[in-house]
This record gives structure tokens, sequence and C-alpha cells, in this order.
């Protein structure tokens, strides 16, 4: 195989908030210099959550521009001949009305992939982590109030085209956060919701923890490596109170902390880990 040069260039980083940074976060971590454009207000994000501020963009080097003035729009366009990737998330027309659309970015540098963050595939509409959600049907199915699926969804998705895009020698690609987060709008798997005894939470005498013993040997070793042959019939038996095997089961995790059951699963190879956070 032929050597390749990697990183092919750097990143050009326009976003702001979640996905389009985390996305920036993702290249970054494959091994790409990432330069990220603020506005002179900064990112929202770095006031609203310093920490997760820190987490996206601490690998990037940051650049404070005002691209509705002439001259710092002249810097950047000086970066564009050197990027591999642009990332952008802005309105659709906004790019363009400043003058940096991808057909001058292109005109300037034909292998660089332009990658394009939007809400929807073919409308303007705004919208966020909850309506995307909401329209995919799986606003039920995730804690939405501290985890954004569809943003997530998003990112990894963007730097899949932005690969792709370098696969291919450069053009413009387009992800809509909405449509991302329906190409993981899977039906429900039954099981995995923590209603039966080999897959779920379960407090310790501290703390908690994840048994996720979902195939048989899982389950099988589990139950013998615990002294609890009398389960090995009731893997998918309820987990609700008042059943003879999960209080069975809820009086057998009392008997360590959570850290120290996850160091014996470790040794035993069962899948269960201490929960944490």
């Amino acid at each position: 195989m032929a050597p390749c040069a990697w990183p092919p260039g750097r990143v050009l980083d326009l976003t702001r908030l979640l996905p389009g940074p985390l996305a920036g976060k993702l290249l970054a971590d494959l091994g790409f210099p990432v330069l990220k454009v603020e506005p002179p207000r900064g990112d929202p994000l770095r006031d609203w959550a310093p920490e997760a501020y820190r987490f996206l963009n601490g690998k990037k080097e940051i650049l404070t521009l005002d691209l509705k003035r002439r001259e710092d729009r002249e810097r950047f366009l000086a970066l564009v001949p050197e990027a591999a990737i642009l990332l952008e998330a802005n309105r659709p027309g906004v790019m363009e009305r400043l003058g940096l659309g991808p057909e001058v970015l292109l005109g300037i540098n034909p292998h660089l992939v332009y990658a394009r963050l939007r809400g929807y595939p073919d409308a303007p509409d705004p919208g966020h982590d909850l309506t995307y959600l909401a329209e995919a049907g799986l606003l039920g199915r995730f804690p939405w109030r501290s985890f954004q699926f569809a943003d997530l969804a998003g990112a990894y998705a963007l730097v899949l085209v932005a690969l792709k895009g370098l696969l291919l020698g450069g053009g413009v690609y387009e992800v809509a956060l909405s449509e991302a987060v329906k190409a993981m709008a899977y039906p429900p798997i039954p099981f995995l919701d923590g209603s039966v005894l080999c897959y779920g939470i379960y407090p310790t005498r501290e703390g908690e923890v994840a048994l996720a013993a979902l195939e048989p040997h899982f389950w099988a070793r589990f139950c013998e490596e615990a002294g609890l042959r009398e389960l090995l019939s009731s893997a998918f038996d309820p987990a609700r109170p008042g059943l003879p095997p999960y209080e069975r089961l809820l009086a057998f995790f009392q008997g360590r902390t959570a850290r120290e059951w996850e160091a014996w699963a470790k040794e035993k190879g069962i899948p269960l880990r201490a929960v944490r956070g």
C-alpha cells in the first residue's frame, strides 16, 4: 500500500454550541489540526457551560474573526488554500451573503471538503436537539434533559461525510440534524429497558451497578460465579419488586460496594460495571 499523508491539511471549524464543535473534536482526535474561528462575542457555550466548551474545543486553536468585516474575511480566505475540511453550521444563505459560500471557497481550493451542518434538508426552519428528537419519535426514549442524542448523531454524520469528501477529492456535503437522528431511530429492542433480571441497574451496599448479562452464556457465568444457580432459568424474568428472583438478586448485590462488584466482574469475565457520575 502506498504511503498516505495524514492528516491532509487543517480543519477550519466555524461552528458553535454542540454538534459542529463535537465533529471538530472528533477530527482533532483523528489527528487533524483544527482551527476554530469564533465571532467577537465568542461561542455561547463558553459562558453557558465552560466545562463542556473546554471538552469540545480544548485541542483546537481559537481565532477570533468578525466575518462581517472585509479585513477579517480576507484573513479567513487566506486560510482556505491550505485547509482540508471546513465545518460550518450557519442558517442557510448566511455564508453566501458573506461572500464565503461553497462556490467561492472551492474556487480558491478545489480540493476543500465543505461540510455543512443544518437543521432540515429542504427548509430553513430553526431547530435544536429537542425538536429533532420530537420529530423522530425518540423523545420518550432518551433522557433529553441531560443527553443531546440528535446533536451527537449529527456530529458523527458530519465527520463521516467529511472523510467521504476527502476520499472523493473535495466538494460540498450537507448533514441535516433532523435526518441524522432519524437514521438512528431504530425500533425499540425488547429487554434493553431494565425490565428483566439480566439487564439492568442494581443498588449495592454503596452505589449502583449496571449488569448487562444479556447473552445466555454471560448470564450462566454470572449465576455460576455468584452462586445463584437457582436463577439460571430466570434471565428474562421481570425485574419487579416483590418477585422472588428479583428480590434474591437485590439481596445478593447488597453484599459488596459497586466498585468491589466491578473488580469481581472484571476478574470473572462478566459484563458488569459500577455506575459513575
